[in-house]
């Protein structure tokens, strides 16, 4: 059995100290902003050297981009969750499901959605990780549009655009409840489909 001295550095493995840096860097974006964050108070919130933290991201901007793309992919696993829990719901059921699973990670990760209002400060690969967002997290709803009867065999250009309509309701409305708090995941999503859903799925007949 070995023993560790008392003031021993113990050796955190890769992905575990990536997860760390990543998870402090979107709480300390969030509150002070992409301009005003520092590698040096992350790097101490952490517990780590700046040094290290530039070691695995390159830069603020590599850092604040990683950190984006960690909540890209955490939403878009949420989405596609969505679609495959219920297969042989109905469609508005479905749709319904996956609109919620936006929303809820939404108020999960509130602290990750504030880095998307501002993407104005955003430049270069952190704004491209935000348009990745937007493009996959419309390609995971025309895929989920896709598997519903009435979807199979619409020309793809057609669903395509119905998902795009469909992710900028959401997109607008959880931006909106951000200075109008008080509207819950489940009402937000009943208003999404019954404004947009409802008119689309006539779309097909059409």
């Amino acid at each position: 059995m070995t023993s560790r001295s008392p003031g021993a550095r113990v050796r955190v493995p890769r992905a575990e100290r990536e997860a760390q840096m990543l998870a402090v860097a979107e709480q300390v974006f969030s509150t002070r902003g992409v301009q005003a964050a520092t590698m040096d108070e992350i790097a101490e919130l952490v517990g780590v050297t700046k040094p290290l933290i530039y070691d695995y991201f390159g830069s603020k901007e590599g850092l604040l981009a990683a950190t984006i793309e960690r909540a890209r992919g955490q939403l878009l696993s949420a989405l596609i969750d969505s679609w495959v829990a219920r297969p042989l719901a109905a469609p508005r059921e479905r749709v319904h499901g996956a609109v919620h699973a936006f929303f809820s990670f939404i108020d999960d990760h509130d602290s990750a959605f504030a880095l998307l209002r501002t993407e104005g400060a955003l430049i270069g690969e952190a704004s491209a990780s935000v348009e990745r967002i937007r493009q996959q997290t419309a390609k995971a709803f025309a895929e989920g549009l896709r598997t519903l009867p009435a979807f199979v065999g619409l020309e793809p250009r057609r669903v395509t655009v119905m998902a795009e309509i469909l992710i900028g309701g959401c997109e607008r409305l959880a931006v909106w409840r951000t200075t109008h708090p008080g509207t819950t995941a489940t009402e937000a999503t009943e208003l999404v489909v019954t404004t947009i859903w409802d008119g689309l799925c006539s779309v097909p007949d059409a």
